[in-house]
Order: C-alpha cells, then structure tokens, then sequence
C-alpha cells in the first residue's frame, strides 16, 4: 500500500479518535449549548425578547436598570397589571394631574380616589372640589368649605356597620386630601372583617350635618400588600337630604343605604330600569326612585318602581346583619346579573354603594 495513503489514514482516524474525547453527554430533555448542557426547550431567539429588553446567554433582561424616582419631588406609583413604575410628582399639578397611589407596606393596604358631590351627574362633572382648585394639598387646618374641610377615617366595615358608635378607626400611615378633592390613606391595617370602610365626615371643628356633608360610608375589599385605586368617596349635603325627604323620600335621622346601579363593568355609566332586590325578592316597602328623567339626585318619585336616569335608589331599614341580601334586577341582558353586597341603613348616615353586572352562571356579560 501506498505509505503516503496509510499516514493521511492514520491521522484522520487520529483526529475522529480525539473529537469524540471532547464529546459532552447531556442528559434527557437536555442538548449541548456552547460547552454546556441546557434545556432542549429553551427559547434563545433574539425575537422572543419583550421590548426593552436583551438577550443575555439564553435570558431576555431589562435593557435598563429598574426606575428610582426622586422621594423629594415624585411618588413611585406601580402598576400592578404591568409592573410598570410611573415616578407621580407631588407639587400640585393642578386637578388634571394623576395622583400617586404606591402600594403599601406589606400585609396592609392604601386606598386612592376621588370625591363626588353624590347629588350632581355622576363621573367627572360631579367631582367635589374647591372653587379654584389647584391640586394643593389641604393644611392641618380644616377650611370652611370644600375637600378640605373634611375628614376621611378607615374602618372595619362590618363594625362600622353593626354599630358605628362603637367602631374604632384602624390605624393609617397617612391621611392627604388636595382642593381638587382627590385622597390617600396609606398603610392601613387590615381588619378582621373582609371589608374596609370609609367614613367621610366635617373636619371636628365644623361639624356635620350642617356643615360640608352628612356623615357618608363606603366599602371596599380588603386586599393585603395592596392599593386600591379610583375608590369613589362621597359627600351628601344636608341641603341634598332634605330635598329628598321633602319629595317623599325617607328623612336623614332613619338612616339612608343608597344603591347605585351603573351599566357596565367600568365606568361611570348609570343604569335605569333596575328594580332593588332584598334577599332575591322585590323591596317594595322600602325603596325610594328618583324621578325617571332626572341625571341629578334630588326628586324622589313615591310611584317609581324602579331606577330612572341616575340608576339611584334609596333604601332604608337595611341591616348588615343580612349579609349579602342586596342586588337588583332589571336593565341587563339576560346573560348578566347584578352584583350581590350587603347593605346598612345607619341613623343620620348616607352608605353608598356601587353595583355593575357581572357574568350570570354559565354565562359571559358582554357589558
């Protein structure tokens, strides 16, 4: 044979012999990836890394470090849907200017929202604010008139409701109103009842009825470790409540549970055509309608059956002790029903609370 044919031979059957030594074996499920084993599944396509980010070995990372606002000027608020952080700034900003609502220390809860005047349209135009508002926060001083005349405390709802006499505020990090009628109430300690409670009243030194508004309450779940956001909080006059009894409804000083229906599962739309429904059946000894047409809350009409344009009604001898005896019917399509809640009809208070549809059983609401 050849020996040039026999070395060139040799030494491929040298090299094959010295490739397969470096060989790696992976186990199952697992494939070589530069000199290591790794899952066979793993996605390192560049594409498949989400905007903002990169690939670094075979994981997609931030492109950027994480935001840090500046706690002098701004208020780190995080969406909890995206975890995006938006640094919210705490001059002012006028009333247009979002308000920061950060989550709260763990295992407690901050609530965040607006004010409403409970008698004008509902949304936007009802917003409850100072003549001239500039987004000012409110000063330890209680004002005469407007948002920073008032007070908001948290409470145990159920407690609250059994007796607000009796009930004891829950300990808060810190109470901000603005003149534009926005709030925050940080750090709230959660209570042994799955419902906080707000109570939104005159500042002591201008004490209600007569003052700002009646005595209002507002409930909401109790969620730990989290913010609520958008929370709608309420004033009532006294010049309002008077109205109200004045065209037939009930007098203030029997205590007043105000259902308010609204259309769809978000927003401000009210809904008419919505008879209240205590335990499943009609509640027709103690409701109160408004008059059809009316967008406003200040005529009841003794003969209305059920909710007019304002998607209001007015409820009396409701006890929290029915739990969840209230809802409506009427006004949805057929795969929808209204939300259940309890309700409380308390002396010389106005509790208001918000009722949407949501899916009937077996069923997917479209509003």
């Amino acid at each position: 044979m050849n020996t040039r044919w026999i070395l060139i031979s040799a030494l491929a059957a040298l090299s094959w012999t010295g490739a397969g030594c470096k060989e790696m074996e992976c186990g199952t499920g697992t494939v070589e990836r530069d000199g290591a084993c790794a899952p066979a599944n793993l996605t390192v396509d560049k594409a498949q890394c989400g905007p903002f980010t990169i690939l670094q070995g075979d994981k997609c990372v931030p492109m950027f470090p994480p935001t840090e606002c500046d706690s002098s000027t701004t208020m780190a608020d995080i969406d909890p849907a995206t975890g995006v952080t938006t640094c919210i700034g705490t001059g002012g900003g006028g009333c247009s200017a979002p308000l920061a609502c950060p989550n709260p220390a763990t295992g407690k809860q901050t609530i965040c929202g607006q004010i409403y005047n409970f008698e004008l349209a509902t949304g936007p135009m009802a917003t409850f604010a100072a003549a001239g508002a500039s987004g000012s926060r409110c000063s330890s001083t209680p004002a005469a008139e407007g948002p920073c005349a008032l007070t908001i405390k948290a409470y145990d709802a159920l407690a609250f409701g059994a007796n607000p006499q009796t009930a004891v505020p829950l300990t808060v990090g810190e109470l901000y109103i603005d003149d534009c009628g926005r709030y925050r109430i940080t750090d709230i300690t959660l209570p042994p009842g799955p419902f906080i409670g707000l109570g939104i009243d005159d500042a002591p030194n201008i004490n209600g009825p007569a003052g700002v508004t009646n005595t209002v309450g507002v409930a909401t779940p109790k969620t730990a470790s989290m913010a609520t956001r958008d929370f709608e909080a309420f004033v009532v006059p006294k010049s309002t409540s008077d109205k109200w009894t004045a065209s037939g409804g009930p007098p203030i000083s029997g205590g007043i549970y105000a259902q308010v229906f609204r259309a769809k599962h978000m927003g401000f739309e009210t809904q008419a055509g919505v008879q209240t429904l205590r335990n499943g059946n009609p509640n027709t000894t103690n409701d109160y309608y408004f008059t059809p047409a009316q967008t406003t809350r200040e005529t009841i009409l003794p003969s209305a059956t059920t909710t007019g344009a304002n998607g209001t009604v007015l409820i009396t001898n409701a006890a929290v002790s029915e739990n969840l005896a209230y809802s409506g019917a009427g006004g949805i399509p057929a795969e929808c029903v209204w939300e259940t809640k309890a309700g409380a009809s308390l002396a010389n208070i106005v509790f208001i609370s918000i009722f949407r549809p949501v899916n009937a059983v077996g069923q997917t609401c479209p509003l």
